[in-house]
């Protein structure tokens, strides 16, 4: 998925800019879904991290998460990027994962990122 530099839009533009990027990367998404995942986001103003990576790909799945299968298509993108940035500082992240796992088998609620800080 692109992450272009967006530090210097407005925030109209830069939600935008980032739905446009989220809809190329997943055309399944609705523009409501990726502009409401967009408006989550903070701005991008330096070369983008695996935080933003792993943030912009919860974001998405949280939106929406009544839609398991698309979720899950997310979800494999999300593990991979975990998988290849596990040295990362990101623990919250990786805490996350099994709780996603667990509301994708139907066990629990879509987990909130906000719990685990």
């Amino acid at each position: 998925m692109k992450f272009e530099y967006n530090g210097n839009l407005l925030e109209e533009d830069r939600i935008n800019l980032v739905s446009k990027e989220i809809i190329d990367k997943y055309p399944d998404i609705t523009i409501d879904k990726a502009k409401e995942a967009a408006m989550l986001e903070g701005k991008i103003s330096n070369k983008k991290t695996t935080q933003d990576e792993l943030n912009r790909l919860y974001n998405i799945m949280l939106v929406n998460c009544e839609n398991y299968g698309l979720v899950s298509k997310i979800y494999k993108d999300y593990l991979s990027v975990i998988n290849t940035n596990y040295h990362t500082e990101n623990n919250i992240y990786v805490e996350i994962t099994k709780d996603i796992m667990s509301y994708l088998c139907g066990f629990s609620d879509f987990p909130i990122l906000s719990d685990y800080l």
